[in-house]
């Protein structure tokens, strides 16, 4: 094939102008090394005006600084700024960014191309900020800053924040904020603020602040089932599916297996269609409630007594109607129990709260007669007493062991009961003004207190 002079002059071009686009992409992503570099503003320093090509070992910069890393020192007076992943040690008085401009230049092609080689703004080191530290991407490290803390991806080691902490992937270690910490996936370690402590999917480890929500605490009843734990301790927390703790004045526990103790408890009332066992909830006032009953009876301290519980079911089978589980010998009902007496005789009264275990035999899975014929509850009670109709302020506190027996009649339980009690009281002038149908065994003071011991009993019914 013979070629024209014109055609070999285009051909020429070609090669030339390929060649120079080459250099220019060499160029974009050629990476130099500098021992030192000083700068007084970003573009202005010993590395010139492509300072942002450049890994430096240490960095002084005056006002701001440009790089492409850090490896061991970098002091910045207003912000340190590097476009690809850094470590060492960071300090600035304002910001330190990583991540920031790292496609500049570059053509959409090359962008994409560095991005599926997996191309990444990381930083392992240690960042100080006067407010905020930065990075596009992954930490593992140390973050503190009078601000804010913001990683775009994974965290892990420890972040100090005097506004809020916030990574956008799976986060470990140790989030401590003034008002807040998020992380987008799970969280495993501390979350300590002072308002509020989120994670979008699971938590093992600690939430404390005034709300706390997770979307989901595993534990050893998850399915499947994992090793890890975790702990809420708030004014309100949140989950969808708990299994782990909930200590709060409000506890929401979505689909729950764990414990929550906390003044009103949320809940949902039906479990997991699947074999497993439920949580427990301790609490004034429980949301979700099952097997709530209504008790009235006569006891040593008080002639009437009525009680009513809120709680749910532990061990209860959601695909049979009868809910009988399938490999425990009775239904097992956790109830916190609200108590109100009264002695007209004597005008005396009393309240209190007690936590019980309440057990119902299974004769079989199905639902038939013999089902729920007995009843047998058991647990601790705790009852202030006032010796008059007026509320009593002097200290004094009963804790009473209990265990009933009790036998269906229709839509009722008969049952009767026995108890060991302990009460702690102020002392008015030494006398035994609170009457008791029992014989009393004094035993001795505590914290000051006269303390004394007695032997009870209960009789009554219990509505279904």
């Amino acid at each position: 094939m013979n070629t024209t002079p014109y055609q070999f002059a285009l051909l020429f071009i070609l090669l030339i102008t390929q060649s120079d686009l080459n250099a220019q992409v060499n160029k974009r992503i050629r990476e130099y090394n500098r021992r030192f570099q000083v700068s007084l503003f970003p573009g202005i320093s010993t590395n010139g005006v492509g300072s942002g090509a450049y890994f430096n070992d240490y960095s002084v910069n005056l006002f701001g600084g440009f790089s492409a890393g850090n490896r061991v020192l970098e002091l910045g007076l207003i912000s340190n700024v590097n476009t690809k992943t850094s470590g060492g040690i960071q300090l600035a008085g304002l910001a330190n960014v990583i991540g920031a401009n790292a496609f500049l230049n570059l053509t959409l092609s090359e962008e994409r191309e560095l991005i599926s080689d997996d191309f990444e703004s990381n930083m392992k080191g240690i960042q100080f900020a006067g407010f905020l530290n930065y990075v596009r991407n992954h930490v593992k490290g140390i973050q503190i800053a009078g601000g804010l803390n913001v990683v775009g991806g994974d965290f892990k080691g420890f972040q100090l924040a005097g506004i809020g902490n916030s990574a956008g992937g799976t986060s470990a270690g140790v989030m401590l904020a003034g008002l807040y910490n998020l992380s987008k996936d799970s969280f495993g370690g501390f979350q300590i603020s002072t308002l509020f402590n989120y994670t979008d999917f699971a938590l093992s480890g600690l939430q404390l602040g005034l709300i706390n929500k997770a979307r989901m605490i595993k534990g050893k009843r998850s399915t499947p089932p994992v090793r890890s734990r975790g702990l809420q301790i708030g004014l309100i927390n949140f989950s969808k599916e708990m299994d782990g703790l909930q200590i709060g004045l409000i506890n929401f526990g979505g689909v729950f297996k764990g414990k929550q103790f906390g003044l009103i408890n949320f809940y949902n009332k039906y479990g997991s269609k699947e074999y497993g066992r439920m949580g427990t909830p301790v609490g004034l006032l429980n949301f979700g409630l099952r097997g709530s009953h209504l008790r009235f009876y006569y006891d040593e301290i008080f002639t009437a007594n009525m009680e009513f519980t809120t709680g749910n079911c532990l061990n209860c089978s959601y695909v049979m109607t009868s809910e009988m589980p399938y490999h425990d010998q009775n239904k097992i009902y956790n109830q916190n129990a609200l108590i109100l007496g009264f002695d007209p005789f004597q005008d005396t009264w009393g309240f209190g709260y007690g936590f019980q275990k309440i057990l119902y035999n299974k004769f079989s899975v199905r639902p038939v007669i013999h089902n729920e014929k007995r009843m047998i509850s058991y647990g601790i009670k705790f009852l202030h007493l006032n010796r008059t109709m007026s509320f009593d302020k002097t200290f004094n506190l009963v804790s009473r062991l209990n265990v009933e027996y009790g036998k269906r009649r229709g839509f009722t339980y008969l049952f009767a009961g026995v108890s060991l009690n302990y009460f702690v009281t102020e002392e008015v002038n030494g006398e035994e003004v609170y009457p008791i149908r029992s014989l009393r065994i004094p035993a001795g003071k505590l914290f000051d207190l006269a303390s004394t011991f007695w032997p009870g009993y209960t009789i009554g019914v219990q509505m279904l």
